[in-house]
């Protein structure tokens, strides 16, 4: 069974194209991939704001 791409783009995009992929592409380590993308994601979007937060601080 080929493996279906990986989500891409903006959450919204995300949303979109899963929504579009078939169930039976949707393998447990397909969907775990998703995840991890989308938490690496969050967490580097996180760690983004929280440095512009920090330097817009006054010590």
């Amino acid at each position: 069974m080929a493996t279906h791409p990986d989500l891409v783009g903006t959450v919204d995009e995300r949303i979109q194209q899963l929504a579009a992929t078939a169930p039976e592409a949707q393998t447990p380590e397909w969907l775990r991939r998703q995840l991890d993308s989308a938490l690496a994601a969050w967490a580097a979007d996180r760690t983004a704001l929280d440095i512009d937060e920090e330097r817009r601080t006054d010590f």
